[in-house]
């Protein structure tokens, strides 16, 4: 399984982490089952990876994620308080795949959205805690995931969102992905890109006023205090004064820290849930500078 699935697998659990409940998949149930467990009921796998076993039946493909049993790094979101060795995901791939209609259960309602960059469809079945991810109208994927209100306890911090979370917000429809991502670059090269996102955004508001905008900056491991922040109200002051984009309809949030400075441009409807906050690095674990920042262009 490559990178990327891996993290679309985290984004599904992002999508039903209120709702979800994990179900047992050839006896083995997230967040319960051991890998003792996996070997018991299965054998020995085809293949490993780092934290990962991989399975071959008939009629499908199995990955088989367990937990790493390290701590929980404070102020990081993602991991689970777990012993080493539990059952957290299981994805499997069909052999022979089937069409969508043949696997969604008629009249259901399921949530859903779409991956912009591979136009993939997400549909949840929140009352299985299964995704099923859809291409060319065929189930390429299958992701059997939780946690239920019991097992939340299980992960290590609860993510944040780049906005305040109101009442009646849906899910997207779309996955909130990145418009840009730039690093530590000069002001006059960020400002282009950031004409570039604003240029895009007064064309989405122009169709639908509901859309908004998302700078999001997260400071390097080593970095200058509340540098995030700062960076991200220069971006957006830059796109109110001279862009003259609505400041109402722009929010500069400062993510955390990574191991290098980083900003993500985004955009989302304020009907819906805001992009999430994906640091990387604990705050505990930063390095920081005790000196503020006093010029948007450093």
């Amino acid at each position: 399984m490559s990178p990327k699935q891996i993290i679309l697998g985290a984004c599904v659990v992002l999508m039903g982490i209120n709702s979800a409940s994990a179900k047992s998949w050839r006896g083995i149930e997230p967040f319960h089952s051991t890998r003792a467990d996996v070997e018991r009921l299965l054998g020995l796998p085809v293949d490993k990876m780092a934290g990962m076993w991989i399975y071959d039946f008939p009629e499908e493909r199995a990955f088989i994620s367990f937990s790493s049993g390290e701590p929980c790094e404070e102020g990081l979101p993602g991991g689970f308080k777990l012993p080493k060795d539990i059952v957290v995901y299981i994805n499997t791939s069909p052999t022979i795949l089937k069409k969508i209609e043949e696997v969604l259960t008629p009249g259901k309602e399921y949530d859903h959205f779409v991956d912009p960059h591979t136009s993939s469809i997400h549909y949840f079945d929140s009352e299985e805690g299964i995704t099923f991810i859809v291409s060319g109208g065929l189930v390429h994927q299958i992701s059997h995931y939780g946690p239920d209100a019991e097992e939340k306890n299980y992960l290590c911090g609860e993510y944040k969102y780049a906005a305040p979370i109101g009442p009646n917000l849906k899910r997207p429809t779309v996955a909130q992905m990145p418009f840009e991502r730039f690093g530590n670059i000069g002001s006059d090269e960020a400002h282009a890109r950031l004409d570039n996102y604003v240029i895009q955004l007064f064309d989405l508001k122009e169709k639908d006023p509901r859309w908004r905008g998302y700078i999001i900056v997260y400071a390097g491991r080593r970095s200058y205090r509340g540098e995030a922040q700062f960076k991200a109200n220069c971006y957006k002051n830059y796109l109110v004064r001279v862009r003259k984009m609505d400041p109402g309809s722009l929010f500069a949030v400062d993510g955390g820290f990574r191991e290098e400075f980083g900003v993500d441009l985004l955009y989302g409807r304020a009907d819906e849930y805001p992009p999430v906050l994906l640091p990387r690095v604990s705050p505990k674990k930063a390095q920081v500078i005790n000196r503020r920042l006093k010029s948007c262009g450093r």
